[in-house]
């Protein structure tokens, strides 16, 4: 179908899309701004002017915003899928297709994590089963590559490269496609190549469980500790304060003596997790090996996961000026990294180091996160094997 707009006096019809092609501009817009704002910060209108339409325009393609983030999740497990069916046999050739999807579509882990769940129970679980056939489908390449591992060490180095390959999702590196596809390659298969330590090496890490009634702390710590339990478990747009409070039995009103909006709990939580971070390695004159910055950042995640779900998954629900200082604080934190494997390895590139790093750390905050690998007993020590295998790749 064709528009006719005057232009220089002269008459020129203008091609409009055809459904299906708007509907991808309508996916892959929706998908973009999902992730950067959040999905309960991004309107139809939003969308819509996004690819040069009204909102109402939209409902010709999308029945609602929820249809609008399945559309966008369906289209990057599309490019996902696309890759892993062209892939040759060498498990390397798959992970270097992976990588390149994974560069097309940095939103598609963000979205997997953090916005599913705002999708009602049938499509939640339709999506949810692709992206696990999809994960089945990686393991079966795997375990053929890798016949040592057991059914247990073969998820956590699945979930370990496939947290690699997904990193860009959380770090922007300014680099060329094709290095930055090179690096995250090379980062994915060496997760894919890691032995896994012996049974008797390292020393296993309980993870923190929170009484929400544990008398020893102020009714403002319970508070605290239940609104990091609640967000990491449903999501900070899904929690209230009511919910907060009657969790640990305390009325609606009464929770205003301890914390006036939901956002100052989510800002303690913040502060709670850039404090542990910083102070984790005990050392704050920049001289910090890479070895016990990896240790420490371990470490804490392992004992702090619900902490940690938070801090990965939520900045953007925080008020713009504490969004700014949580940011500079992160971008302090990778640097400290950077500096550190650049001393370890002078060869590489501030920019190729920093790839490394941000693989290395969404190795440690998929693997303590999702599922139940944070439960196996060495989990601390595979963790650091796993992290060196990309800080080395």
């Amino acid at each position: 179908m064709a528009s006719t707009t005057a232009q220089g006096g002269r008459h020129v019809d203008v091609a409009r899309p055809g459904a299906e092609q708007r509907r991808q501009q309508l996916s892959a817009a929706a998908a973009r701004l999902f992730h950067r704002y959040g999905f309960h910060q991004v309107s139809l209108a939003n969308v819509a002017n996004a690819v040069g339409i009204t909102a109402p325009a939209v409902y010709r393609h999308f029945r609602n915003k929820h249809a609008l983030l399945a559309g966008a999740i369906e289209s990057g497990l599309e490019v996902v899928d696309t890759a892993f069916d062209e892939a040759d046999e060498p498990l390397e050739c798959l992970v270097a297709g992976l990588a390149g999807a994974a560069l097309e579509r940095r939103d598609l882990w963000t979205l997997l994590q953090r916005e599913l769940r705002h999708l009602n129970g049938e499509e939640r679980v339709k999506l949810q089963a692709r992206f696990d056939d999809f994960v089945s489908r990686c393991s079966a390449r795997v375990r053929t590559a890798r016949p040592d591992l057991d059914r247990g060490e073969l998820a956590l180095v699945v979930t370990a490269m496939l947290a690699t390959l997904a990193s860009p999702s959380m770090g922007v590196v300014n680099m060329p496609r094709p290095a930055y596809q090179g690096w995250l390659t090379r980062a994915a298969v060496a997760v894919a190549r890691t032995t896994m330590p012996h049974s008797d090496q390292g020393t296993p890490a309980a993870s923190a469980q929170h009484d929400h009634a544990d008398t020893s702390l102020t009714r403002s710590e319970q508070l605290l500790r239940t609104a990091i339990d609640l967000f990491h478990e449903h999501g900070y747009a899904a929690v209230s304060l009511d919910d907060i409070g009657a969790a640990v039995g305390l009325a609606g009103p009464s929770i205003y003596h301890h914390f006036t909006t939901k956002s100052e709990l989510l800002e303690a939580a913040f502060s709670d997790a850039a404090h542990r971070l910083e102070t984790s390695h005990g050392n704050h004159d920049g001289t910090v090996s890479l070895d016990e910055l990896a240790r420490s950042y371990i470490q804490l995640g392992v004992q702090q996961r619900q902490l940690f779900g938070v801090y990965v998954n939520e900045a953007i629900n925080l008020p713009p000026r504490a969004r700014r200082h949580i940011t500079s604080e992160l971008s302090a934190n990778i640097d400290l990294w950077v500096n550190a494997l650049r001393l370890r390895r002078p060869e590489l590139e501030v920019s190729s180091s920093r790839v490394l790093v941000y693989a290395a750390r969404a190795i440690v905050n998929d693997v303590v996160r999702v599922g139940h690998l944070h439960t196996r007993s060495q989990i601390v020590a595979e963790l650091d094997r796993l992290v060196h295998a990309v800080l080395n790749a």
